[in-house]
């Protein structure tokens, strides 16, 4: 039987008890149907992984007996991703795939040609924890409010590095951008994507007064969620995050 996993808040960890509620806990009573000596996973976004044994289970919570703790994922580079809002759905698409890929964050934004206005948090999340799952991660990716694209641009003092793919950037393509930035010793990267319509040239100017690069993906135009996801695959790649 497959090992099920589940993921808490690390101050649901006293010593070697670990305590499941909320939504997780009814994944587990509920849909699972997992009794008292079941074994689990649970992570608490800190790269670890603990085996744990099911020791009760109660009206509203669960709670487990840690066995084992395995570090999972020890993470060099903070990767965050800023998507505009995507018509028809197409960013639950960039949420999962960003998820698998280790993105640890990701901020939906709106600019002057994003013509989705609407965002529903809790149904990103849950594709989020769902995505975290099916792909073994020990670490969930946060997802946050949307906010205007004026406002992401004062949002960049903590990142090394701020990149842009931009479709009429012609010389600065986003491998050379990294490279020349790990020398440096690179640690955090935000990856800003527009909407489908693109950026307008305000907001590239904008950007580049913010000290943000733009960058080219290549010489193809690719769709806002495609490319959402081959820049991120991108920076991880690299600055050596996908390597084994």
């Amino acid at each position: 039987m497959q090992i099920r996993r589940f993921y808490v808040n690390p101050c649901d960890i006293i010593g070697n008890t670990v305590k499941i509620s909320g939504g997780e806990f009814h994944h587990l009573k509920d849909v699972l149907r997992l009794k008292v000596g079941f074994d689990i996973i649970v992570c608490a976004n800190d790269g670890f992984d603990r085996y744990c044994k099911i020791t009760e289970i109660a009206k509203d919570f669960a709670a487990a007996r840690v066995e084992k703790k395995v570090e999972r994922e020890k993470k060099n580079l903070r990767l965050r991703l800023y998507c505009a809002l995507l018509k028809n759905n197409k960013l639950d698409f960039v949420v999962q795939k960003a998820v698998e890929l280790g993105v640890d964050e990701i901020v939906p934004f709106v600019s002057k040609n994003t013509s989705e206005t609407k965002f529903n948090l809790e149904r990103a999340q849950k594709i989020a924890l769902e995505a975290a799952k099916q792909c073994g991660s020990a670490s969930l990716t946060k997802i946050f409010e949307p906010c205007a694209f004026d406002d992401i641009l004062t949002q960049f003092s903590e990142f090394d590095s701020v990149v842009m793919p931009y479709e009429n950037e012609r010389e600065n393509a986003l491998s050379l951008e990294l490279f020349d930035s790990s020398n440096g010793g690179l640690k955090s990267v935000a990856l800003i994507i527009g909407s489908e319509g693109g950026f307008t040239q305000d907001e590239v100017e904008k950007a580049k007064n913010q000290g943000i690069k733009t960058v080219s993906l290549g010489k193809r135009i690719l769709r806002a969620d495609t490319a959402s996801i081959v820049a991120a695959a991108l920076v991880l790649f690299l600055t050596g995050e996908l390597r084994p």
